[in-house]
C-alpha cells in the first residue's frame, strides 16, 4: 500500500498540471465528515473503514469506531521486516472497539513457493487473534513489475489458496493500473487502490482504496480510506455452517473448524480439510452415519440403504441386543449390524424369531407361517413339554411348533387337543372314540378304575371296549353300551 503511495507521490506535480478538478475531488475526500458517503463517488458502498500499519503511529479505535468506520485492515508484516509493531495493539484494538477486522500482507515473493511461505507465515502471526474480515494479499512491489501476467496470477493462487484452505477469505489489493493490466484475470475478490473521485476499475471491486489522506478521528495523522461494495455477512461467519466451493464448512468463534464438532444439540464431523463428512465414516473401531440431509450423527434406530441399523447417543454404530421403549431388537454382528428380521440361531443353539415388519423380538406364545409357537420373555424358543397356567403343552423338538393330536414318546401315547394343543387327562372323546389318560397325559389301556367304575380299554388302541364280552385274565365280564364292567358269573349246571 506504501509503494502505491509513493507512485502517487511522484506523479501528483503532473496529475496536478493536467486535472485540477480530479485533484480537488481528492482534497475534498480527504475532508469528507467520517461515515459520509458520497454519492457522487461512492454509488453502491455499503460501508467505510481504514487500514493500518506501523506508519500511521498508535490509534484510538474506540475513536474510530464513534466516526462511523465499520471496518479495518491492519497490516500483519512482510518477509522484509517481520511482523508490524503495531499489529497486535491494532488487531485487538479494532476488535475491542466493534470493527470488523480484516489483514494485509505486503509481498516479496517472485514465485509460488515463496507466496506460499507467506501464506503460512501469515497463518502463523494471526494463531490467537480473530480475523473476521478477509485476509489481503498486497501485491504491488517493484520486484513484481517484470514478472509476466501468468507468474503474478500464479504467485497470487498460491497465496489465495492456502489462506482459503486454513478457512479464510482471501483478497487482493493492488493499484487500479495492475488490476486492468497483469492481473486482469485474477479470480479472487479485488482491494482496488485509486484515489480519485470515482474507481475506474469495475471487475469485481469488493473494497476502494479512494484516498490516502482521509482524516478520522482516532488516528494522529492521515490514514488509508477505504469503501465497501461486497456484502461479506454470508461468506465470513462467527458460529454455523456456511458452504465453500461445494461442500460445508462449519466455524466456531470465525474460526473453521476439524474434526468432531458439537452443535445444535448433535454432532458432525468436519474432515482434515475443514469439509462436512456425510454417509459412513469409521473412526478406529468406532463407526458412525452422518446423514445425507445435514451431516448430523445418526442416533438411535436408522434406515441406510434399505438395511436398518442401530447407533448410541454418540452416534456409534452398535450391535447385538438394544432395547427400545420396552421391546427389543438383534443388530446382527455377523451381518455388519444390521438388524435381524425373522428367524435367528445364536452360537449356543438358541432360536429366536423378529418381526418381519419392524424387527422386534417375540415372546409368549405366536402365530408363524400357519404354525404356532412359544418364546420365553428372554426371547427363547421353547421346545418339548412347557406347563402353563392354562394347561400342559408340546412342541416339537426339531421344529418348535406346537403339537396337536397324538404324540408317542418315551412315557407312552398322549394326546394333544385340537382346539388349543393343551394335553388331554381323564376320559376323552376324539372322533367319536373314547379313552382315558392318566393324570399325566399318558394313555391308559386294559382295565381302568375310576369314580364311576372299571372300564376296559384295548391295549392295541386305547379305544374303550363296549357292549362286549370279555375274558380278561381267566375272569369273565361283560362291557355295556357305556363301557362300564360287570363281572359275569357262570352257571354250574
Amino acid at each position: 500500500m506504501k509503494g502505491y503511495q509513493t507512485r502517487m507521490k511522484k506523479r501528483f506535480l503532473n496529475m496536478l498540471q493536467k486535472t485540477v478538478a480530479m485533484a480537488m475531488a481528492v482534497a475534498v475526500l480527504g475532508m469528507l465528515p467520517m461515515g459520509q458517503v458520497s454519492a457522487a463517488n461512492a454509488n453502491g458502498a455499503i460501508a467505510q473503514g481504514v487500514d493500518a500499519s506501523k506508519h500511521n503511529g498508535a490509534v484510538n479505535w474506540g475513536q474510530v469506531a464513534a466516526s462511523g468506520m465499520q471496518f479495518a485492515f491492519i497490516k500483519v508484516g512482510s518477509t522484509n521486516s517481520g511482523v508490524d509493531p503495531q499489529f497486535a495493539s491494532n488487531i485487538t484494538g479494532a476488535q475491542s472497539a466493534g470493527l470488523k477486522t480484516g489483514i494485509y500482507l505486503y509481498s516479496y515473493a517472485t514465485t509460488p513457493e515463496q507466496a506460499q511461505q507467506e501464506a503460512n507465515l501469515v497463518l502463523q502471526w494471526i494463531e490467537g487473534y480473530t480475523v473476521n474480515y478477509p485476509i489481503v494479499f498486497d501485491i504491488e512491489d517493484k520486484c513484481h513489475k517484470n514478472l509476466s501476467n501468468q507468474q503474478l496470477i500464479d504467485i497470487i493462487n498460491a497465496f489465495c489458496t492456502t489462506i482459503d484452505a486454513a478457512g479464510y477469505y482471501p483478497m487482493v489489493y493492488s493499484y487500479k493500473n495492475m488490476f486492468d493490466t497483469k492481473l486482469s484475470i485474477c479470480g479472487w475478490d479485488r482491494w482496488v487502490a485509486q484515489y480519485n473521485s470515482s474507481c475506474g476499475h469495475t471487475n469485481n471491486v469488493c473494497f476502494w482504496q479512494y484516498s490516502s489522506s482521509g482524516k478520522v478521528n482516532g488516528f494522529p495523522g492521515r490514514v488509508d480510506v477505504n469503501y465497501q461494495f461486497k456484502d461479506y455477512s454470508n461468506l465470513i461467519i462467527s458460529d454455523g455452517f456456511i458452504e465453500h466451493n461445494g461442500n460445508v464448512r462449519f466455524y466456531r468463534n470465525w474460526k473453521m473448524q476439524k474434526g468432531w464438532v458439537d452443535f445444535n444439540d448433535t454432532r458432525y464431523y468436519l474432515d482434515g480439510a475443514g469439509n462436512l463428512i456425510r454417509g459412513w465414516y469409521t473412526e478406529g473401531d468406532k463407526t458412525y452415519y452422518l446423514t445425507p440431509e445435514d451431516g448430523s450423527i445418526a442416533r438411535g434406530q436408522r434406515n441406510v440403504d434399505g438395511a436398518d441399523f442401530y447407533f448410541t447417543a454418540e452416534g456409534v454404530k452398535t450391535a447385538g441386543w438394544v432395547m427400545i421403549n420396552d421391546q427389543k431388537f438383534f443388530y446382527e454382528p455377523a451381518n455388519n449390524g444390521i438388524m435381524k428380521r425373522d428367524w435367528y440361531s445364536d452360537e449356543k443353539g438358541n432360536v429366536y424369531f423378529f418381526d418381519r415388519t419392524d424387527g422386534h423380538m417375540f415372546t409368549g406364545a405366536q402365530a408363524i407361517d400357519g404354525a404356532e409357537f412359544l418364546f420365553s420373555a428372554e426371547g427363547i424358543r421353547q421346545t418339548g413339554w412347557v406347563t402353563l397356567e392354562n394347561g400342559t403343552f408340546f412342541y416339537d423338538p426339531a421344529t418348535g411348533a406346537k403339537v396337536r393330536g397324538f404324540y408317542d414318546d418315551a412315557a407312552g401315547r398322549h394326546y394333544l387337543s385340537a382346539d388349543d394343543g393343551h394335553l388331554v387327562t381323564g376320559a376323552a372323546t376324539i372322533e367319536k372314540k373314547n379313552y382315558f389318560f392318566s393324570p399325566e397325559g399318558v394313555m391308559m389301556t386294559g382295565i381302568v378304575e375310576t369314580g364311576t367304575g372299571s372300564f376296559y380299554y384295548d391295549p392295541a388302541t386305547g379305544e374303550l371296549v363296549k357292549n362286549q364280552d370279555l375274558n380278561l385274565n381267566g375272569a369273565l365280564f361283560h362291557a355295556d353300551k357305556t363301557g362300564l364292567l360287570t363281572a359275569v358269573e357262570l352257571e354250574i349246571a
